[in-house]
């Protein structure tokens, strides 16, 4: 009889004990979970009144060769940041609520550590409003987020990208921009690239005017830009495709050509030059040339023939 009733005792305690583990179980559970950094996670739960202590138990879903990540914290917390992990990788994530030497209840979830930094490699300016920028490819990553900002003009653009080549367009002219990159996966955005500086190239010159000076030469003028102390200009014969193109360099705002065919097209650009003499894009004008200079320096020489010859005739 004795012995019945201290099985009876023991039944009904073990039940009252899983009814209590049950009902406690229910506030037993991971709350958040994000990746603050390439290689760790922050983790919170909900403070569970029983318990002596908490186990955190870090796995790499279906890599089976991986060691876990295994953490013991004390009652008093109720979040832990899990650094050393690997970058961009999916976790299943654990946690165990500890009485003593028992688990009370645990609970288990997902999650994704963010992707490792990215480089910029390339940053140069194309013209005077864009520039282009590229950067390192980095495992994991689903998308990059670029940043071009200015102090100067206090633009700031965040631009979101899945190649590795990025062309900035609509920038000032002349101005200097900071770039950065950030690789970005579903986890959310990784540490930012160093900062790498480029400039926009210098706007053109504009009134393009060409005027022919005598029957083989023209002058080429243009308004002046501001700090701007170098022109290239280039003269190419459209008549003649193979005849290479006349290019120089120029610290005035003219510049006078020799060479120039009657009744041909020239195309003729003019650029500005930085101060780290990269010439930006050139403004471009089409300028023919026709025979009514020859006609006219002509009809000069023969009126001064007929202003001589009277004078030794009189002679």
């Amino acid at each position: 009889m004795e012995l019945s009733q201290a099985i009876g005792l023991m039944v009904i305690g073990l039940a009252s004990l899983t009814q209590i583990s049950y009902s406690q179980a229910q506030d037993c559970n991971i709350t958040s979970i994000s990746s603050p950094a390439a290689s760790s996670l922050l983790i919170k739960w909900n403070s569970f009144p029983e318990a002596t202590s908490y186990f955190l138990d870090l796995r790499v879903i279906n890599a089976t060769d991986v060691a876990p990540v295994v953490v013991s914290m004390p009652v008093s917390t109720t979040l832990r940041t899990v650094q050393g992990l690997r970058t961009g990788t999916v976790y299943r994530v654990t946690l165990k609520v500890f009485q003593n030497y028992f688990i009370l209840c645990s609970d288990s979830k997902t999650a994704l550590t963010v992707p490792d930094t990215s480089q910029i490699t390339v940053a140069r300016g194309l013209n005077s409003s864009a520039i282009r920028v590229e950067w390192l490819r980095v495992n994991a990553s689903e998308r990059y987020i670029l940043s071009v900002s200015s102090t100067s003009t206090g633009e700031n653009l965040s631009l979101n990208y899945t190649g590795l080549i990025a062309v900035v367009t609509g920038l000032q002219p002349s101005t200097a921009y900071d770039c950065y990159v950030y690789s970005s996966n579903a986890a959310g955005p990784g540490p930012r690239s160093r900062v790498r500086t480029v400039s926009t190239l210098v706007q053109p010159p504009g009134g393009i005017v060409a005027v022919q000076t005598g029957k083989h030469t023209a002058r080429i003028s243009w308004q002046s830009v501001a700090k701007v102390l170098l022109y290239e200009v280039t003269v190419s014969d459209l008549t003649s495709p193979q005849t290479a193109p006349y290019t120089t360099s120029v610290s005035t705002t003219f510049v006078d050509v020799q060479n120039i065919l009657l009744c041909s097209s020239y195309q003729i650009s003019v650029s500005s030059v930085n101060t780290l003499l990269h010439p930006g894009e050139p403004n471009i004008i089409i300028y023919t040339t026709n025979s009514m200079v020859q006609r006219q320096m002509e009809s000069k020489f023969i009126k001064k023939l007929l202003v001589i010859r009277p004078a030794i005739e009189h002679a």
